[in-house]
């Protein structure tokens, strides 16, 4: 892993010095009313965001997993939909933003978001204090400088230091905007119609019980991309993230330090494209996961990654109405082989997709609004996962095919509307059959989700969010008779961004 450092620090080191003076990235998007104080050739904004949220959830079970979860295919359970009744809540969230540009290529960004009590994955004061202060911090969501310019032979490049949201292509694969992650990024743009970058972000730092300078508890991702736009509606392009190690496999028990394996080597290479043509616009995804990890769980014995996603989506404006449409797919395992036999092929599509430590409220909609954000997934081989014992929600496509139409309008002037349907399926059940000692059906359900936009006054809005999900015969096949409840959740809210 040392060569790689070399590598890429080497570059930067280089190319820091050649930058001189242009903007490529664009600015994190703020209020046209934030305030503004300026002195000398500093341009300071500050802006903000109240959010107030009612939640309700009904038939979602134990939000908890299992943290010790300690081989490679043992499935978690949590968060099933089964017969728990409803549950309400409120939360208030908060954002400050500081926009600080030094001059024609100096930026440094700073936001602060409130985070309930002590954690570092949530985002917002839960209601039920009594004349008391909320309970919760401000900590940084954002945090980062940015300085661009020429570059070598004349070309704009940049580079951009610290704490920010990251992600890949059409987000299929990696989608940490929600969070965040600590990243150096070096891009240039050798012609207008071309943009490379290459970084280095901390995926994952480990356990907390032996220091944060212990490198064999580390995950490392280095990342390259280039885009190429073909013309002014339509761009494609190509990305590459090894997440390597010398010691943690995330998703495994953390033994407070010891490696897990000898090294990790998982690797991903995407395509996309997006853009508009003959009126109608579209987006697609293609991703290869391979690379492996040797002698997991001190076996003697390597696990192989083979994974793959696909995504397509296209869509139709037919004033006042757009028509939508889309599908996705990620693969799955047909079997649970066994790491003291012989080594283990991981065939479900690994994904980096955010948390799962804390509740829906604080993880993000990457399609539907109850299946992958609220209830257990058909994911059953997280193990790239970050978070121990392998995500059981935020694992994206991971093992699940989908089918979506949907609808967005504007009745009138100050409200949108939207409205999502979705059928769902697990795209291969051979792991469940051998771990559960039964036949599963794919069919995991369909899902129905609504959204409404009401712009109350200029910056002010409420909205509502709603959703149905009836499990299919997965869930009671996996996991008992009684997992087929019909779940709901409705989220209502008002916010002021300044």
């Amino acid at each position: 892993m040392k060569k790689y450092l070399a590598v890429l620090f080497g570059a930067l080191f280089i190319l820091s010095f050649a930058v001189t003076a242009f903007a490529v990235h664009d600015t994190p998007s703020v209020s046209e009313d934030s305030a503004v104080v300026a002195k000398g050739a500093a341009k300071i904004t500050l802006g903000g965001k109240i959010v107030v949220k009612g939640w309700y959830f009904d038939n979602i079970g134990l939000q908890s997993i299992d943290l010790d979860a300690a081989t490679i295919g043992e499935i978690n359970t949590g968060a099933l939909p089964v017969d728990t009744g409803s549950q309400t809540f409120y939360i208030t969230t908060a954002i400050l933003t500081v926009d600080a540009k030094i001059g024609d290529n100096i930026q440094g960004f700073m936001e602060l978001e409130t985070s309930s009590k002590e954690s570092n994955n949530s985002g917002g004061i839960y209601w039920g204090t009594y004349d008391t202060k909320g309970d919760a911090e401000l900590k940084f969501r954002q945090l980062w400088i940015q300085y661009t310019g020429a570059g070598l032979l004349g070309a704009p490049s940049g580079i951009k230091i610290g704490h920010m949201p990251i992600v890949l292509g059409e987000k299929q694969f990696l989608n940490n905007e929600r969070f965040g992650d600590d990243a150096i990024l070096l891009w240039v743009d050798p012609m207008k119609e071309m943009h490379i970058a290459i970084g280095t972000t901390k995926l994952n730092e480990g356990t907390d019980k032996i220091g944060s300078t212990n490198s064999t508890d580390d995950l490392d991702g280095y990342m390259a991309l280039m885009t190429y736009m073909l013309d002014k509606d339509n761009t494609i392009g190509a990305n590459y993230l090894l997440a390597a190690s010398n010691g943690n496999l995330p998703s495994l028990a953390d033994f407070y330090g010891i490696p897990n394996c000898d090294t990790l080597s998982f690797q991903n290479a995407g395509i996309h494209a997006n853009g508009k043509l003959f009126g109608i616009s579209y987006a697609a995804e293609a991703d290869m996961n391979f690379g492996k990890a040797e002698n997991v769980m001190a076996t003697g014995n390597d696990a192989k990654f083979k994974g793959w996603g696909v995504f397509a989506k296209l869509g139709y404006m037919l004033d006042p109405v757009n028509i939508r449409g889309s599908f996705a797919m990620g693969s799955g395992a047909d079997s649970l082989d066994d790491l003291e036999s012989g080594e283990m092929d991981i065939e479900e599509f690994q994904t980096l997709q955010g948390t799962d430590a804390t509740g829906a409220t604080s993880r993000p909609i990457h399609y539907t609004q109850i299946y992958e954000r609220s209830v257990r997934t058909a994911a059953a081989q997280a193990v790239v996962s970050t978070f121990p014992g392998g995500n059981i929600r935020s694992t994206g496509i991971a093992n699940t095919t989908y089918f979506n139409l949907g609808v967005d309008v504007n009745p009138i002037k100050e409200i949108s509307v939207s409205v999502d349907g979705f059928m769902l399926q697990a795209t291969d059940t051979g792991l469940w059959e051998d771990v559960v000692g039964n036949s599963v059906d794919d069919d995991l359900g369909w899902e129905i989700d609504a959204k409404i936009n009401w712009k109350i006054a200029k910056n002010l809005s409420y909205f509502i969010e709603a959703g149905i999900f009836d499990p299919g015969d997965f869930y009671a096949d996996a996991f008992g008779d009684d997992v087929d409840e019909t779940v709901t959740q409705l989220l209502h809210g008002i916010a002021l961004t300044f």
